[in-house]
């Protein structure tokens, strides 16, 4: 207690601190309306109580606290997108003038002082290329274009993205985005720069280069607030405020904080050592991959690592930690084991089932190994949180009382306490609390083996520990439990570590020899803390796991699946853009009139045109951009289930002066009476049809072939003229450049979905379809949400 009372005084008093703050906040509390559940709980729930501190310029502050605990919320409240009570917080210019968030006129200002970086880049970057997005600040306060292009420059130089420039944000890596997220708000030159957990999806080497780039702004005179539940990140700040309840419950040193109780190692066990005959009872492997590569549908202008000559055992009632950089192959792996993908070559056998074996039921065996995805959000379909809990084992045909105590248990097991939060609704959940729930659904679902990709990810100490908690009590069930993770200190508690580099498996052992001997620096990661001082090889060599099988690959089945089919079709969006091709090289404006006209043909021009159309389309893909014919038809016959439900709609409604004869009518009589089929009716249905799928083949076409910043180039010198009138031309060019993101946007959305709803025993088709329609829906809403109060905190507002 001394030590903390020393480490705690060393710190300015609170008095200090506001003669020199940048911020102030006097007694703030916070609540949010409840709305969720029964009219009955329509309760303020208290987010922030009594919180009263000051941040100096200059300061790198440090702020902690559990998921839920009220950090997010009072950043909000700092740069206003949620609004104080007036006079509870004071933002001080350098001149010392105070604004005050409560007050909408003092907004613009404020926002232009604080920047701040989301966990989730993707959700925060806005334009169509690296420049443009790093200039989208500036350009919104009407700078001049000479100060906009130096603003750009430096802010990108400061980033290390000045080579990058042209490049699309969705060809960068994490790390590349949170630095492009970053360079958008100091090209607004802001003084305070907020992070919200921005290192929790990266791995270690990516997320040491951007905190050593938060030391060096903050050299240079930046007060940085960064949000994390990281005791080494915290151990870099000179500050730390730790929230609980949303009360401040430590304001100081962060050594004194971080030698607290609840930052001791999230749990510690002592595994068995491995006895290791390969041919002994011991060893039942329930995972095999024998030589597995997966080969993505090409993305011309992006290749992505799949898995390469992939070859080991996992054995029965074992932890194995898969480790890697980002993009290195870890997530492949584990939906090749959930059966979410197939293998380009080679053979996973799975509680020994050939994956690619059509005689193997795929959903059935989902139910032996399920999978907790990686972006919670994905695996919540369900609006209250117990029944999205209550997928899976639904699916499974367990019901009634056994339902809900195995729902209970998972929910309890996961840390959402199943009388507390049975009745919330999913949406109300932070990022944390999401990922507890997406957890809880998987555990009610009782499977051998346990998949879970990145299960730490964004959460405080306390969960962590209850989840690796959890996990270890799952292997002392007999489970096999295999988990993707980027924390090595977590990684070196489980039985085997697997690393993946570049899609390969460059180790496979215990942690013992994966960070002892056979470490090697060329992964690109950082050796945990407890393996330091291990004598290492100086050959690197590369180490696979003990001999545990002497089986021979497997025997072909008799009836196989094709190899390395995708479950989904993927977008054509940018995915031949760079290849050199008379299509990719014609001036965007032409493409554009192109894509204008026969858009037009498709939806207003006579049916008699449509049979020009379509193959005039397809020739030109195949000879004028090398895109194959189903690779343009595809997306037309992703849709054709869609259609073909509002086919049934015109049909089951009598059209007025449709006297054409009647083709179909299952009854004359009774409640379906109504419904009938005439000439005319499926006339109009096989045109609407033949209108739509043209339609989409054309601008399947013009995307596939088109780069988005082209596009929204021609868009914005074809609006031009309208900026003379006094219309807000950039505006309408900007909601059409957003629009076009989101096409890409939505469909790996859907996608993630889809994957997240099969990965719990869901089913294809029509009817899950269009279950995932409801999801799908919302969470294109909380995206555009969070992608207009990235535009707001970045200084947009309508005609600047």
């Amino acid at each position: 207690m001394k030590k903390l009372a020393e480490l705690t005084t060393t710190a300015h008093t609170s008095a200090e601190r506001r003669a020199q703050a940048c911020i102030s906040i006097k007694h703030l509390s916070f609540s949010y309306k409840n709305t969720g559940g029964r009219q009955e709980d329509h309760v303020a729930l208290r987010a922030l109580t009594n919180i009263s501190l000051a941040i100096e310029a200059g300061e790198y502050v440090t702020l902690l606290g559990g998921n839920g605990s009220g950090k997010s919320t009072l950043i909000s409240c700092i740069n206003g997108l949620l609004t104080p009570p007036s006079g509870t917080i004071t933002v001080f210019t350098p001149d010392r003038v105070p604004l005050d968030p409560a007050n909408e006129a003092h907004l613009e200002r404020i926002r232009s002082l604080t920047g701040m970086v989301m966990q989730n880049p993707d959700l925060q970057i806005i334009g169509s290329a690296v420049e443009e997005d790093a200039a989208f600040g500036p350009e919104n306060l009407a700078l001049p274009k000479a100060e906009v292009s130096d603003r750009v420059t430096r802010a990108l130089r400061a980033v290390g993205l000045a080579s990058l420039r042209d490049r699309a944000p969705r060809l960068l890596s994490g790390g590349e985005k949170q630095r492009l997220a970053l360079a958008g708000i100091l090209a607004l030159d802001a003084r305070i720069l907020i992070f919200d957990e921005p290192t929790s999806m990266l791995d270690s080497y990516s997320a040491n280069a951007v905190l050593d780039l938060f030391d060096t702004l903050n050299s240079h005179g930046k007060t940085i607030i960064h949000i994390t539940h990281s005791r080494e990140e915290a151990l870099r700040s000179r500050r730390s405020i730790v929230l609980r309840g949303g009360t401040v419950v430590f304001d100081g040193a962060p050594e004194a904080w971080t030698e607290h109780e609840e930052w001791r190692l999230p749990y510690t066990k002592k595994r068995p050592a491995f006895s290791g005959a390969s041919a002994s009872a011991q060893f039942q492997p329930p995972v095999r991959f024998f030589s597995v590569s997966h080969h993505y549908p090409r993305p011309a202008a992006s290749p992505i690592t799949g898995i390469r000559d992939v070859t080991f055992s996992v054995p029965h009632n074992s932890t194995v930690a898969i480790v890697g950089k980002s993009g290195s192959g870890k997530t492949t792996l584990l939906k090749h084991i959930n059966a979410l993908l197939l293998p380009s070559s080679g053979n996973v056998i799975v509680q020994g089932a050939d994956t690619l074996d059509a005689r193997v039921n795929l959903r059935t065996l989902r139910f032996k190994a399920a999978l907790a995805v990686q972006s919670p959000e994905h695996a919540l379909f369900e609006t209250y949180i117990a029944d999205d809990v209550a997928f899976g084992p639904e699916n499974a045909g367990l019901k009634g009382a056994a339902l809900i105590q195995r729902v209970k248990m998972a929910m309890d097991a996961s840390g959402l306490p199943f009388s507390a939060f049975a009745d919330r609704e999913t949406t109300s959940l932070c990022g944390g609390e999401k990922r507890c729930a997406a957890l809880a659904g998987v555990l009610a679902m009782d499977s051998d083996i346990l998949l879970l990709d990145e299960p730490l990810a964004a959460l405080d100490n306390t969960n962590k520990r209850r989840v690796m908690e959890l996990m270890f009590e799952q292997q002392a069930r007999g489970k096999t439990i295999i988990v993707t993770t980027h924390s090595l200190e977590m990684a070196a508690l489980f039985d085997y570590v697997a690393v993946m580099d570049k899609g390969s498996l460059a180790a496979f052992g215990s942690p013992e020899s994966v960070f002892g001997e056979y470490w090697n620096p060329a992964w690109g990661l950082i050796l945990p803390e407890t393996f330091q001082n291990t004598r290492r090889s100086p050959l690197h060599s590369t180490m696979r796991q003990p001999d545990v099988s002497s089986e021979s690959p497997p025997a072909q089945p008799k009836r196989a699946r094709a190899r390395g089919k995708p479950l989904f079709r993927t977008a054509l969006f940018g995915r031949f853009i760079d290849i050199d091709s008379p299509l990719r090289n014609l001036n965007p404006l032409v493409k554009m009139l192109a894509l204008f006209i026969a858009g037009t043909l498709s939806i207003a021009g006579s049916l008699y045109v449509l049979p020009v159309v379509i193959p005039v389309v397809l020739m030109s893909g195949k000879f004028l951009g090398g895109i194959q014919f189903k690779a343009l038809l595809r997306s037309a016959v992703a849709a054709l289930p869609f259609l073909f439900l509002l086919v049934l709609f015109q049909t089951a409604f009598v059209w007025e002066h449709d006297a054409s004869p009647i083709l179909f009518q299952p009854c004359t009589d009774g409640f379906f009476s109504f419904f009938s089929i005439t000439a005319a009716e499926l006339h109009r249905s096989l045109t609407f049809i033949c209108r739509i799928t043209s339609f989409i083949s054309v601008c399947s076409l013009y995307l596939a072939v088109t780069p988005l910043r082209e596009t929204l180039s021609a868009i914005s010198t074809l609006l031009s003229p309208l900026s003379r009138l006094g219309l807000p031309a950039r505006d309408i060019a900007m909601i059409a450049g957003i629009s076009l993101r989101f096409i890409p946007l939505l469909t790996e959305e859907a996608e993630r979905i889809v994957m997240a709803h099969l990965s719990r025993g869901g089913k294809r088709g029509i009817r899950s379809s269009i279950a995932m329609l409801v999801p799908l829906l919302l969470l294109s809403l909380e995206r555009a949400e969070t992608l207009a109060n990235a535009m707001l905190l970045r200084l947009y507002k309508t005609g600047s």
